[in-house]
């Protein structure tokens, strides 16, 4: 059998592959413009031609983030929403009473206060303008 090919073999050169190519369009942040007319999708940037399946998949995670984001604002507003400053000094009282072993003072003169000594409750409505006077 010989090495050689016969000589009558035709090539076929209808389609080519070339691998070495690098993508036309590096644009961050990018834009689509979808030609209805010619069925592609350019960047609205440079215009170079996208794969649309490449703009999907960009576009489907830019929503994914946005969606992520909202949820996390969401979450944020009801944190700030349920935000009860008293509920935190009151924590703290608790944590830093234990039974009787620290006790809180007095903001005007510094004095300890014995929590079972509080017998007297003023209306913070009424209370609250005067005090800023």
């Amino acid at each position: 059998m010989s090495d050689k090919l016969p000589d009558k073999i035709l090539h076929i050169d209808a389609l080519r592959i070339f691998r070495g190519a690098e993508k036309r369009c590096k644009c961050k942040d990018r834009s689509f413009v979808v030609d209805t007319q010619n069925h592609t999708v350019n960047c609205g940037s440079c215009g170079a031609i996208v794969d649309p399946f490449e703009a999907m998949k960009e576009l489907s995670e830019h929503y994914e983030r946005l969606e992520y984001e909202v949820e996390a604002l969401l979450q944020q507003r009801r944190e700030i929403a349920a935000y009860q400053p008293h509920r935190i000094v009151i924590r703290d009282l608790e944590r830093h009473w234990q039974g009787g072993k620290m006790l809180p003072t007095c903001p005007n003169c510094s004095q300890p206060i014995h929590l079972e000594k509080l017998s007297f409750w003023v209306n913070a409505e009424i209370y609250g303008p005067k005090r800023q006077k």
